[in-house]
């Protein structure tokens, strides 16, 4: 086998993990845009005891937006002590993988944690709290991550001018490391919650029932969200699928957005800062 065939081989070989992925992608697709006839205007501003999605549709951002407000600050705090004040050691190395396994930790089990110690120890009960508690817990290893690569992507000699004049440790990370790895720790937390928004087994148990009157007037109230939804209507409903594929369609349609904003937001400020065009 001469050079030439054997990148070929190899082409091949690399390619094909890619190609299936896009299949089964477009195929997923195609079958959620089966539903998209039932997708309207009007179905998606109407309330869900007339049949409609917007209970659902405004429940699922409220439970993405508070997981967000919890996992957001502690992850990125966790991440500044991991990359400028953890001490190289057995202790840091315990964190480290404690965060490893709470990535890898099932949704249905952290649903359960979530409903054990939320909802019954706090008192919580089923509300909009646990929730966002549930969530931010499947947040946290993927905001962590992310920010740490952002505050590390960031050249030393920022903090080294401002530690030569005069600044405190904590004024030079706060002014000069954190406002330049602002974009890639947003971009963390945006993925972190296109993570959960598909969510189901997190918020079965936690924060969700089938049908409401109105939205949540307090966190200690349940929600609507699209996923729980959506298992019902499978499961315990029945529900014709193109009206099931027309819910899984506006969920998809979230998640994906979220997505590509972070994707977008990485670009656009790569762009604007050059060390992140010589880093990448």
């Amino acid at each position: 086998m001469n050079g030439q065939t054997g990148e070929k081989v190899i082409f091949a070989i690399l390619g094909a993990p890619m190609l299936i992925c896009m299949l089964i992608f477009l195929w997923i697709l195609s079958l959620l845009l089966t539903g998209i006839g039932t997708v309207t205007w009007e179905l998606l501003t109407m309330s869900t005891l007339r049949g409609g999605m917007f209970e659902m549709i405004v429940g699922t951002i409220y439970l993405l937006l508070g997981a967000a407000g919890v996992a957001g600050p502690i992850g990125v705090l966790a991440a500044i002590y991991l990359v400028e004040y953890a001490p190289s050691g057995g202790l840091t190395r315990i964190i480290d993988q404690a965060i490893n396994n709470l990535a890898g930790v099932p949704s249905i089990v952290i649903g359960l944690f979530g409903y054990t110690f939320f909802c019954r120890y706090l008192g919580l009960g089923v509300s909009l709290a646990a929730g966002w508690l549930t969530l931010s817990l499947m947040m946290l290893p993927i905001v962590i991550r992310g920010s740490e690569e952002a505050l590390r992507i960031v050249p030393a000699s920022f903090k080294e001018a401002a530690l030569a004049l005069g600044a405190t440790r904590w004024k030079a990370i706060s002014s000069t490391i954190l406002p330049a790895a602002g974009p890639g720790v947003v971009t963390s937390v945006i993925l972190g919650i296109a993570r959960v928004a598909g969510e189901t087994a997190a918020i079965l148990f936690t924060s969700c029932v089938l049908i409401t009157r109105g939205l949540p007037r307090s966190p200690l109230e349940p929600v609507m969200a699209l996923s729980y939804n959506l298992f019902v209507q499978i499961v315990a409903l029945g529900t014709p699928a193109q009206k099931v594929f027309g819910v899984a369609l506006v969920l998809f349609m979230i998640v994906t957005s979220l997505s590509l904003s972070a994707i977008l937001l990485r670009i656009h400020y790569r762009r604007k800062q050059p060390w992140l065009r010589m880093k990448g």
